[in-house]
């Protein structure tokens, strides 16, 4: 009998002393996450406070180069052009530049989607009325169009302020 009560009692503290050693590894593990989580919580922070560096820089530049569009625009505008319709949609273009740019990057947008809203929302001369315009204009513009990028919408802008420099 006093064998099986040392086997009990063996047995016993065998298994307190494992239940402590999980215990233990459990905690150091729990422990091992939670610094991670630390670290990527503050890499998580870095990278939010670069993307949000780096998207109010690209807007700057995205204002300034509107500011400079809008003179040459405006220049072409004073001066007058026989093609009202380019006059009138590459104002449109100009105008909604900011915007458009503005919510691509942060607006997760497409080209096409910010800038219908701003022509249908912001102007007395709507999407529908841009778009057949585009129609009937040259295929180098409705490249520029389709494509529904960034770079591409830009490009457009320039396109047409060279088509009105050369009126």
């Amino acid at each position: 009998m006093d064998n099986k009560r040392e086997l009990m009692n063996i047995t016993l503290v065998g298994s307190i002393v494992v239940g402590f050693f999980v215990m233990v590894l459990l905690y150091m593990r729990g422990e091992n996450f939670r610094k991670e989580l630390d670290r990527t919580k503050a890499l998580y922070n870095k990278v939010s406070r670069e993307t949000q560096y780096l998207t109010n820089v690209v807007l700057e530049l995205a204002k300034e180069e509107q500011r400079i569009l809008y003179e040459k625009f405006t220049r072409f505008q004073k001066r007058g052009s026989p093609n009202v319709e380019l006059l009138k949609f590459t104002g449109l273009l100009i105008e909604a530049y900011e915007v458009v740019i503005s919510e691509t990057t942060v607006g997760q947008r497409t080209v096409h989607e910010a800038f219908k809203e701003y022509a249908n929302h912001n102007t007395n001369i709507g999407f529908e009325a841009f778009n057949n315009y585009l129609i009937q204009t040259s295929s180098k513009k409705r490249q520029y169009w389709a494509k529904n990028t960034l770079h591409d919408y830009i490009e457009l802008c320039k396109v047409m302020l060279e088509e009105l420099e050369q009126n």
